[in-house]
């Protein structure tokens, strides 16, 4: 049976009956041969539509469940219907029955997962920059701590911003579960002046302000978030 990926996330195995499909006309077990062929039609499209489902989703925590379905299923299609019994058949059916169930409870727990995805509300969050450290920021970077990508340099439109200047931001957006960002200024020299996690918890509603400082005494930076 041939396969193709959807999105890099499980198997699609395209219907495919050279073996069911086979005509058993005359033989006794035509019936359940038939019988076999519309259920493994079926499960070819249920898994499909699983991996369908899958590929909307941000979770992939069935991948692997999946795939060692997707090759359940390839080996299903690979027997020879023609040469089994009516036992046999029964027990080919079962199987696929029980694989069926499997399917139904997966797009059941994966339209749940989905459904919790889109309901998660986006918080529109205004926040200001204001550089106290007397030292003229080259590089200004806010970010979500879970993240590696720091971004576009903030004023990457502006020479540099100067040690008593105010930014006003676009407003950044988050989900409850993406509070923590992280904020990096960067001085001419290429020299980390500031470099501190920002918890937006509790501070959304009426927007944000956060405060950059520096002591010359001890070289080292802080911040005040308002």
């Amino acid at each position: 049976m041939d396969k193709k990926g959807i999105k890099n996330k499980g198997k699609v195995i395209l219907i495919c009956l050279a073996v069911m499909a086979a005509s058993a006309c005359g033989n006794p077990s035509g019936e359940k041969i038939a019988k076999v062929q519309g259920i493994y039609a079926d499960l070819v499209n249920l898994h499909n539509e699983a991996v369908e489902e899958y590929a909307e989703l941000e979770d992939d925590s069935f991948g692997a469940e999946l795939d060692a379905m997707a090759e359940k299923i390839d080996e299903i299609g690979q027997r020879d219907t023609q040469g089994m019994t009516n036992a046999e058949l029964d027990a080919v059916v079962d199987e696929m029955n029980g694989y069926k169930e499997k399917y139904d409870e997966m797009l059941v727990s994966m339209q749940e997962m989905k459904a919790g995805e889109t309901e998660k509300e986006v918080l529109e969050v205004p926040v200001t920059i204001e550089n106290n450290t007397g030292v003229s920021i080259y590089g200004l970077y806010l970010y979500k701590a879970s993240e590696e990508d720091k971004g576009e340099n903030l004023i990457k439109d502006m020479e540099y911003m100067d040690g008593f200047q105010t930014l006003n931001i676009l407003n950044l957006y988050m989900t409850e579960e993406e509070m923590l960002w992280h904020l990096e200024a960067v001085e001419d020299s290429g020299k980390v002046i500031e470099s501190v996690d920002i918890d937006f918890t509790g501070k959304t509603e009426k927007g944000v302000t956060i405060v950059m400082k520096f002591s010359f005494d001890s070289m080292e930076g802080w911040v005040e978030v308002r």
